[in-house]
């Protein structure tokens, strides 16, 4: 049973090595950039592949046993390479006042439970309300629920007649050159303490289907023009359906500059709910150098197949 055991793991762990070498050629095929979103996973069974095998080198001390474990190392330092940087807790346990916070939540255009999230929303009394997934039966509701506390905001056409639903207790102004010109995204700018904020909203496209992939590439890179014109304090929410192993996200961070709002907050994985070990974290909040994040937060399950968030943001001095 234990020969079993070692072939059945030494199968294992070369499975996981190629998965994890063959994410770096993620730019050229949509799904082996599917294969950079499993870091986290591939690093824990690495870790799990490393004890058995050293265990059963210390035991046997065979040249075998030794490979094996070398094997298991190299795929542990690979991925932790990618992934130790995500499990900085530091800034979680630090108390610092927020400006403004945003709520963010995939709703799934199937969920029918509107008062469930609506409730959600309510208990948080965020600022900014940002909706991805949101249906026309949706909309109405938010706006007959919360339009006296949120009476301000715009909704654009994603995929599939969904929309992307940005609510606000302050005024908002809609740039309709980004609307119009990218579906699934817009540019509002808004006045928060007397500072002038840009927050821009997007649901990315799936990339499963090859199209789709396409899509969600050329939103990033437009995204990233308007990125590099921006002089306000800007933040960008939504669903952008990539994980930050992706070399796309590794792209668009290395030309815009931007921070994700997670860092020192832990991984904080959204998407799926309904399978824990899979989980990855696709939801972002991304900053400029003109915001800091106070905090960063997984919410209460919204029957959702995406966790929501909750991020706290202040302007730098």
């Amino acid at each position: 049973m234990v020969r079993i055991l070692n072939k059945a793991l030494l199968l294992g762990v070369w499975m996981v090595v190629v998965a994890s070498l063959l994410g770096f050629w993620g730019r050229h095929s949509r799904w082996l950039d599917h294969f950079a979103s499993f870091r986290v996973q591939y690093f824990l069974l690495s870790l799990g592949l490393s004890l058995w095998f050293l265990g059963q080198y210390l035991y046997q001390k065979k040249r075998r046993d030794a490979f094996q474990l070398l094997l298991a190392l190299f795929s542990l330092g690979l991925n932790g390479w990618f992934v130790i940087p995500w499990l900085d807790y530091s800034k979680a346990n630090i108390s610092t006042t927020a400006d403004f916070r945003i709520y963010h939540a995939n709703i799934l255009y199937k969920n029918k439970d509107y008062a469930f999230i609506t409730n959600r929303i309510v208990s948080n009394k965020p600022l900014f309300i940002s909706i991805n997934e949101a249906t026309p039966a949706f909309i109405q509701h938010l706006d007959s629920t919360l339009g006296k506390q949120y009476p301000y905001g715009f909704d654009v056409l994603a995929k599939a007649n969904t929309r992307v639903v940005i609510r606000s207790q302050v005024p908002v102004l809609l740039d309709t050159a980004v609307a119009f010109k990218t579906k699934g995204m817009m540019r509002l700018t808004t006045q928060v303490q007397g500072k002038t904020l840009t927050i821009i909203a997007c649901h990315a496209y799936n990339p499963l289907w090859k199209e789709d992939f396409l899509i969600r590439n050329r939103q990033l890179k437009q995204m990233a023009e308007i990125i590099k014109r921006e002089k306000n304090p800007t933040v960008i929410i939504g669903d952008l359906n990539l994980t930050p192993w992706s070399v796309f996200y590794e792209s668009f961070i290395s030309e815009t500059g931007l921070k994700n709002s997670r860092q020192g907050f832990g991984v904080q994985p959204t998407w799926p709910t309904s399978f824990l070990p899979l989980r990855i974290p696709i939801d972002h909040c991304l900053t400029n150098s003109l915001l800091e994040t106070t905090s960063f937060k997984i919410e209460k399950p919204t029957k959702s197949d995406h966790l929501p968030l909750e991020i706290g943001l202040r302007f730098c001095p």
